[in-house]
């Protein structure tokens, strides 16, 4: 007997179901954008501070020798 649902008791029970698969398969897809976003984010900055630093030495090393 409580198989039997009405229309409505149906429709609601269809979005539910719509509703909570959306947010499944959304969590899915971007669950870990933020958190890859900021591990990528700190990666690039790490990398190009480090670059600017060496070639800044380099550069740096090459005007001071040119000076003597």
């Amino acid at each position: 007997m409580a198989d039997k649902y009405t229309t409505t008791q149906r429709a609601i029970d269809n979005v539910l179901f719509d509703l909570v698969d959306a947010q499944r398969t959304f969590s899915s897809n971007y669950g870990e954008a933020i958190p890859s976003l900021r591990r990528s984010l700190i990666q690039q900055v790490t990398l190009t501070t480090a670059a600017g630093l060496v070639l800044g030495g380099l550069i740096g090393t090459i005007a001071g020798l040119r000076r003597r």
